[in-house]
């Protein structure tokens, strides 16, 4: 059509329409998408993964929450490193020992010859043997054992005599013979009726034989879809997000072959 001055004010303002939609669209959009980003977070949050029931997160007590580091019962935070936890530089020349050769071994175990022991997070066992080279530095030999404490995540271990013994986060307590290979399941449950012992973490054995070791959660730890290990990490997370108090302090006699509950409702305990 032809040109008017109507057609042209109706065209501009079209225009101005457009941009003012556009810029107030480009205004709301981050927002909006944030807001429904937050919606789906919320709504995931509201439910645990399988096996921590329907429930995201579990109520802490005031009395509870004043025990936390940093809390009117609490240790201090930061805490104060003083004496022998004060701050030094003696571990500036340790060796890193088998980086990549040992993946996921919690801990070391002393045998009494002095070789030194380690489990994977597969469940082998690893033997150091020392070598003394010349002007006196001192290597490791390391081996692959036959032995094998699998399927399961061992955790803390500890040497004693013969034995190998082991908590196992899918067993429970066991101990292994480091000359036959026999496995024996020390304990796998405990209470009346059994509860399962679904996160077996630490341990440390008194003179008598005894051992005292503790159980983290009573939730499971599942077994990673893609690496094939079972995934103490993921289990923590999730245990931390829930906030149920299942840690529990045990002790295994082994005259009787029993298991005490020493101390419960604990925090995740780890050690």
């Amino acid at each position: 059509g032809s040109w008017t001055p109507e057609s042209t004010r109706a065209t501009l303002a079209l225009q101005c329409l457009l941009s003012l939609c556009a810029w107030a669209l480009m205004r709301t959009l981050p927002a909006l998408t944030i807001a429904l980003l937050a919606a789906f977070v919320h709504r995931c949050c509201l439910r645990m993964a399988y096996p921590f029931g329907d429930v995201a997160g579990l109520p802490i007590d005031e009395a509870r929450a004043a025990l936390f580091t940093g809390g009117p019962n609490g240790s201090a935070f930061p805490a104060a490193l003083v004496g022998v936890f004060e701050s030094n530089r003696r571990l500036r020349g340790a060796t890193l020992l088998f980086t990549e050769e040992v993946v996921g071994s919690e801990c070391v175990g002393v045998a009494p010859n002095g070789d030194l022991l380690m489990l994977d997070r597969n469940g082998f066992v690893f033997r150091a043997t020392p070598q003394q080279r010349k002007g006196g530095a001192l290597a490791y030999e390391l081996s692959k054992e036959r032995h094998y404490v699998g399927p399961g995540r061992p955790l803390g271990f500890h040497v004693a005599g013969e034995w190998l013994y082991v908590c196992c986060s899918l067993k429970g307590l066991l101990r292994l013979h480091l000359g036959s290979g026999a496995i024996e399941l020390l304990s796998g449950a405990t209470g009346s009726p059994p509860s399962p012992l679904a996160y077996a973490n630490d341990l440390d054995l008194d003179t008598s034989g005894a051992v005292y070791f503790s159980s983290s959660s009573d939730h499971p730890v599942a077994l990673h879809p893609l690496a094939g290990f079972y995934d103490t990490m993921r289990g923590y997370l999730l245990t931390s997000l829930h906030g149920g108090t299942t840690g529990r302090l045990l002790r295994y006699d082994p005259a009787s072959r029993r298991t005490a509950v020493l101390l419960e409702g604990i925090f995740r305990d780890t050690a």
